[in-house]
């Protein structure tokens, strides 16, 4: 006669297969994650090759905000052919403002030329572990998450007299490079805005401080409570060249508690590399090589990486 099978033993079955799932599930996680910052790393490292492209047609590399006003081009719109998105490159007019916007305290730019190539999102400018997948709520703009590096925040990050490599208008070269191009940061990441508004309480991995044109960023006048508004925007257009939207720099250790900080032209700021991954950012160098910076290095060293001829003698291990 053939024996069923019990009700205790469906229990007993059910619970090891709970118990395997429980195990299974955080092994899946886990390879995700790693998937998602490999990605990143991926995406990273092209932007880097596209760099010595650039400058191998150019013979100089691309400026981190174009100039004259208002035809203020990021980096990576200015890398878009060197990391094949040459069709896209072609729809830009690069005689014409990238986005509409307004130069304080009331001249208004017409971007409507480019509307189309900026709403574009290429997903080589994204990375795959920010859920906002490339897009700021609330915006029709193509986001990044990939910044390029002004340097290490001196003069209040000013783009005109920053120490890195990504200046206003700069031409400059890998000659410029007196630190070596393996210890000088090109990219790291950042996270995207949130869109919300209104809020007293923002969380730092979302939001920057705005303050006033004739404010400096400070960190005295960054982290006062009755100074500036919000900015949920962060990283929300690739094709704009500013603090708000594709540059940063290393006055904040990575995904610092503190918050961004710049003023209302958007080309000074106090800011930090920012990620969804684990214990750090991923950074990009000029020899093209990447690593994995932890949120603990030492403010002192994680400025020195960012200056392109600053002398600075970098430990081995950091």
């Amino acid at each position: 006669m053939r024996r069923g099978v019990t009700l205790i033993e469906t229990l007993v079955v059910i619970a090891i297969i709970g118990m395997l799932a429980g195990l299974l599930l955080p092994a899946v996680q886990a390879a995700r994650t790693a998937s998602r910052r490999m990605a990143c790393s991926n995406n990273l490292r092209q932007l880097g090759l596209a760099l010595h492209l650039y400058h191998d047609v150019h013979n100089k590399l691309p400026p981190g905000r174009g100039s004259p006003t208002p035809f203020a081009f990021s980096t990576q719109a200015f890398l878009l052919p060197f990391i094949e998105q040459d069709g896209l490159s072609g729809t830009i007019d690069f005689g014409s403002p990238p986005t509409s916007f307004t130069v304080p305290p009331s001249t208004v730019y017409d971007g409507s030329a480019n509307a189309a190539a900026a709403a574009t999102l290429p997903r080589v400018l994204v990375c795959p572990a920010d859920g906002r997948d490339g897009r700021v709520t609330g915006l029709t703009f193509g986001g990044t998450n990939y910044m390029a590096c002004t340097g290490s925040g001196v003069n209040e990050g000013n783009l005109s007299t920053a120490d890195g490599m990504f200046l206003l208008g700069a031409t400059t070269t890998f000659s410029s490079i007196l630190d070596g191009t393996s210890s000088t940061v090109a990219f790291s990441e950042r996270t995207l805005g949130d869109g919300t508004t209104g809020s007293s309480t923002p969380d730092a991995s979302f939001a920057i401080r705005e303050i006033a044109t004739s404010t400096n960023p400070t960190s005295l006048n960054c982290q006062s409570t009755a100074s500036g508004t919000w900015n949920h925007e962060r990283g929300g257009k690739w094709i704009l060249g500013n603090y708000g939207n594709t540059l940063y720099n290393h006055a904040l250790l990575p995904n610092s508690t503190d918050y961004d900080c710049m003023n209302a032209t958007q080309q000074k700021a106090r800011t930090a590399a920012r990620s969804h991954h684990s214990g750090g950012v991923n950074v990009n160098f000029f020899d093209s090589s990447l690593r994995f910076v932890s949120n603990g290095i030492s403010l002192p060293v994680w400025q020195s990486l960012s200056t392109r001829s600053g002398g600075e003698v970098v430990p081995n291990e950091w």
